[in-house]
């Protein structure tokens, strides 16, 4: 058997993060690039909040009433 570095240091590889992690992590990469606020009353949280709570009504919307 073979035992390589990463055996004997008890290290494991990070799992690929996910699509959604990535887009995340550019939004978060690029309001910071801009200066703006992560949190607060026009921070990038509230930004996305809105559109993303009128987008899953929406969604919910048009499946009920088809």
């Amino acid at each position: 058997m073979t035992v390589t570095l990463n055996d004997q240091t008890g290290r494991k590889k990070r799992p690929e993060p996910s699509a959604k992690a990535k887009a995340a992590a550019e939004l978060v990469r690029a309001a910071k690039e801009q200066g703006l606020s992560l949190t607060g009353p026009d921070g990038l949280l509230k930004q996305l909040t809105k559109p993303v709570l009128e987008t899953a009504l929406n969604e919910e919307m048009t499946e009920h009433l088809s």
